[in-house]
């Protein structure tokens, strides 16, 4: 059964047609009860799986009988510790260039029984900087607050077929393009929890990361997004490395394998086909120990590839760390 139009997903979308058409009657009958937030909540579940910290760049595929999607997210930065003298903690800081892209195609049936299909483009890109602090807990285990300031710019570009509007000159049609956009400033407070321990040469590293997003959107052609929200995103993730017999300018490069899996808290699974997502890799590390300035630490670069899945999800992940 196809999916009904009314579903929290489309709800932005649907408002601006509202907006194009306002000196007429709505075509979609009951569409006056749906609520504001769930407006807001499908704009900006986009936002951030592509630029929350903690997550990195992938190629993400939902597939139902309704619904073709491709999501590309990626991120190109560095984060690190460094040294405060006379001090028990570190301080910790990061700056990072996030971006991504969604293709969506729905078969959908609208209030009034039409079959209508659309099809949706959202990009958004952004800069992201982080600081706070980490502080050895025991040998093994440490705790680390920090802050993150961002902004970036959404932009969405739809077409909508099979549904009998009336365009902005009062004649009828089937078929209507529409854009939006919105600029987005954000603060992120997170916590992230670190343990690792040696075991000869192999190395066990297990971290969680909990964000709590505060969100402030500003957009000139949609009243809807120009709002604040919040919204919360979680992730888990195990890392277990060794040596190799390679070297590189004398330094030693090291093979890891990892899980990770990402919970996108408050998230209607409507807004993107997921809630939440589960990643297995592996990639080669460049250990380079670096320490050019007394107090910033540059300890490795490497590349890693790992498989994403979840329920009607398939996707990868192919990208460069550096630490």
């Amino acid at each position: 059964m196809k999916r009904r139009l009314s579903v929290n997903f489309l709800l932005a979308l649907i408002i601006n047609i509202g907006a194009a058409s306002a000196e007429t009657p709505s075509t979609f009958p009951g569409i006056s009860v749906l609520s504001e937030s769930d407006m807001r909540n499908a704009a900006i579940a986009f936002v951030n799986t592509s630029t929350a910290p903690g997550l990195s760049g992938a190629m993400i595929t939902v597939e139902t009988d309704q619904r073709h999607s491709e999501q590309l997210r990626s991120s190109l930065g560095f984060s690190a510790e460094f040294t405060i003298k006379k001090h028990i903690f570190n301080g910790y800081w990061g700056l990072a260039i996030v971006g991504g892209s969604l293709e969506d195609e729905l078969d959908i049936i609208a209030d009034t029984g039409q079959p209508v299909s659309l099809d949706l483009t959202r990009e958004v890109i952004g800069l992201r900087g982080s600081f706070g602090l980490s502080f050895p807990m025991t040998q093994h285990f440490k705790l680390r607050p920090y802050l993150s300031l961002g902004v970036s710019q959404l932009k969405t570009e739809s077409i909508l077929d099979g549904a009998t509007l009336t365009d902005p000159s009062g004649n009828p049609t089937t078929s209507y393009y529409f854009k939006t956009s919105a600029n987005m400033a954000s603060a992120t407070g997170s916590l992230e929890a670190l343990y690792s321990r040696w075991f000869d040469d192999n190395r066990l590293e297990l971290s969680a990361l909990y964000n709590l997003i505060y969100t402030d959107a500003i957009s000139e052609d949609n009243p809807i997004l120009d709002s604040i929200f919040w919204s919360q995103t979680a992730q888990l993730k195990g890392r277990y490395s060794g040596p190799t017999n390679l070297t590189t300018s004398g330094r030693p490069w090291r093979w890891e394998a990892y899980v990770s899996h990402i919970n996108f808290i408050d998230q209607n699974k409507e807004s993107l086909g997921y809630t939440s997502l589960f990643e297995i890799g592996t990639g080669l590390e460049w250990h380079m120990n670096m320490k050019p300035l007394d107090w910033f630490g540059w300890q490795t670069l490497g590349i890693s590839v790992g498989v994403i899945t979840s329920t009607n999800v398939e996707g990868y992940n192919l990208g460069l760390t550096a630490r």
